[in-house]
């Protein structure tokens, strides 16, 4: 008979098993299929991993579950087979434990959920129906492992917790310092699962065994097992495949190590195979735990805060105005250079400088704020999409504006990319907007998205966009509330057209005290307002405003500056300002609405 699995770790240091994934995918199992579903269409397959585990030495073998729940399945259409994947997961790393191992239910996070997350009752449900199944399947305890965020992962314990009574492990990725990506120290996580009832906290992915010594050996003693699960090491990208060049026998020292810092759990995460395990097992025995100690680097204190941009300032002290000036599709920036002088001579208080608007390539916006600060000494506000980096190079781009000096960014999801049939364009999207902000504000303090300090102060002027052109103004207002708590200080709106959506505006904002410049875009031509109107995003112009447009034929540029200006007027006296995006860059119509302004 089996004793609890907390009693024996109590006592003594036990062995988990490695990898699953990686191993898959050297069995030549595609990387874009669904590995839980194996359970039922390559069981042998399975066990065979489980049984290299059993035969390695390992103590607990993990079920393949990791991805099992019904929202990453429903990306498989397997949500309806979300029980069985996972009762058929739990049997057969049962079936190679035998009696006298552990057989641990395996769950992660959900992925990425869309910009709209479900509620925590929803998300609770999830985690407990697969936990149900893993434990009626035979799972001894359930392992939630391979968690960035904190508060997911308190809600999958909470869920897993009110559906079953079996001992439940809460393990966390953590960077190279200890820290989780949004800055959570490892000590503060742990002491949180404790105590919303984790049997079990420790850490798995994300780090090598060298950095997980570092987290473990700074960690100090904890009320709760402690479970260490690190990669092989950092991977090496190879074709579609990624190497771990880390060498059982470091792995095994390096793991082994953390028993001596009250780690009671020890096994592997990405990279490690059987022979890793093996490697860890002869460590534990022959009591080779490492003696020497790594020194873990100094905590790097948190920079003082940098002074607020000149547009901030002016968003604090009065009204403000912004003019757009696109960056062109070819090289000669010299229009651009000469608009932006002639825009700071009329005492624009800001140029905004968008990225590549409709996901059509032109010339890099940060590489021409930079130009049109030289030239004007004017403040330029940098639009930012999640369209087009990946995190690490999102990360590599705003330490780049810092130190550049270029601190007021308005972050934006970025409009999708189209695809022709001669080309495949894809978005990147690691990061949509209320991301990016997060990610801005943790710049603010001190910090990047792994928790590294950065050194130096930065204090971005972070906007938002708002768009009021919807059937569902509360929808955005709601959006508008998630931004201001991700970080935004202001918002920009799309261009609006009517007092009747100037009015429905200020209604739906009057409790938003985060300052708001209205969008206006005055139109040049009657095809121009067609345009806009018909095919781009968040954009609606009155039949009334068309039909003027239309009548004025070869005036539609003094119409269109006119029709802004009876709106501006109105609205005026109720913003933070005003935004003026001409079109075409003609910014001469922007420059006759701020002379109409007293500018």
């Amino acid at each position: 008979m089996r004793k609890d699995i907390l009693t024996v770790l109590g006592e003594r240091v036990v062995v988990a098993d490695g990898a699953m994934g990686s191993l898959l995918f050297d069995r030549g199992v595609d990387g874009a299929s669904c590995y839980d579903a194996l359970n039922l269409t390559d069981a042998t397959l399975v066990q065979s991993i489980h049984q290299a585990y059993v035969a390695a030495g390992a103590e607990v073998i993990e079920s393949n579950t990791f991805g099992a729940n019904r929202v990453k399945l429903g990306r498989f259409d397997l949500a309806h087979k979300t029980r069985e994947i996972n009762l058929r997961g739990a049997d057969l790393a049962r079936s190679q434990a035998g009696g006298t191992r552990w057989v641990a239910g395996a769950m992660g996070p959900l992925g990425r959920m869309g910009e709209e997350q479900p509620s925590q009752e929803e998300l609770e449900d999830v985690f407990a129906e697969q936990a149900l199944a893993l434990v009626e399947g035979g799972a001894d305890f359930i392992m939630l492992e391979t968690f960035a965020s904190l508060s997911l992962l308190l809600t999958a314990l909470r869920g897993v917790k009110a559906a079953v009574g079996v001992p439940v492990a809460a393990q966390m990725v953590f960077t190279q310092r200890g820290r989780t990506h949004s800055g959570r120290t490892a000590r503060e996580c742990f002491e949180a699962l404790i105590l919303a009832g984790a049997g079990m906290v420790g850490l798995n992915c994300g780090i090598g065994p060298g950095n997980a010594f570092e987290v473990v050996q700074g960690l100090g003693p904890i009320s709760a097992p402690l479970s260490v699960l690190p990669n092989a090491g950092f991977p090496e990208s190879l074709g579609d495949r990624l190497i771990y060049a880390s060498s059982p026998e470091y792995f095994a020292g390096r793991t082994a190590a953390c028993a001596a810092h009250g780690a009671r759990l020890l096994g592997g995460c990405c990279g490690t195979t059987p022979e890793h395990i093996a490697a860890l097992v002869r460590a534990l025995d022959a009591g080779g735990a490492e003696k020497r100690i790594i020194s873990a680097s100094p905590a790097e204190a948190r920079p003082q805060s940098a002074e607020p941009t000149r547009l901030a300032r002016r968003l604090r002290e009065g009204k403000v105005i912004l003019v757009e000036l696109d960056p062109p599709k070819h090289l000669d920036v010299e229009p651009v250079l000469a608009a932006a002088e002639a825009l700071a001579a009329a005492g624009v208080d800001a140029i905004t400088i968008a990225e590549n608007p409709l996901a059509v390539p032109r010339l890099s916006n940060i590489v021409l704020a930079g130009m049109v600060r030289a030239r004007t000494g004017t403040d330029v506000v940098v639009h930012l999409t999640g369209r087009d980096r990946n995190l690490v190079g999102m990360q590599s781009t705003i330490m780049g504006l810092a130190a550049s000096g270029l601190h007021n960014v308005l972050a934006v999801t970025g409009d999708p990319p189209s695809a022709g049939s001669a080309e495949r364009v894809s978005g990147v999207y690691d990061l949509r907007s209320l991301e990016l902000m997060r990610l801005l504000a943790g710049f603010n303090q001190g910090r990047n998205h792994y928790g590294d300090a950065m050194r130096l102060p930065v204090n971005f002027c972070i906007g938002g966009a708002f768009n009021p052109n919807t059937r569902n103004l509360a929808l955005q207002v709601g959006r508008m509330e998630k931004k201001i708590a991700s970080g935004a200080g202001y918002f920009l709106t799309q261009p609006v057209y009517s007092r009747q959506r100037v009015d429905e505006m200020l209604a739906a904002t009057r409790h938003i005290t985060a300052p708001i410049v209205l969008g206006i875009m005055p139109l040049a031509s009657s095809r121009n307002a067609e345009f806009l109107h018909n095919e781009f995003p968040g954009i609606e112009i009155p039949p009334e405003t068309r039909e003027r447009m239309a009548r004025a034929g070869e005036r539609g540029q003094e119409e269109g500056v006119d029709i802004a200006w009876e709106l501006l007027e109105y609205a005026w006296p109720h913003f933070a300002g005003v935004y003026i995006i001409p079109p075409f860059n003609r910014h001469a119509m922007a420059l006759e609405l701020m002379r109409r302004l007293g500018r």
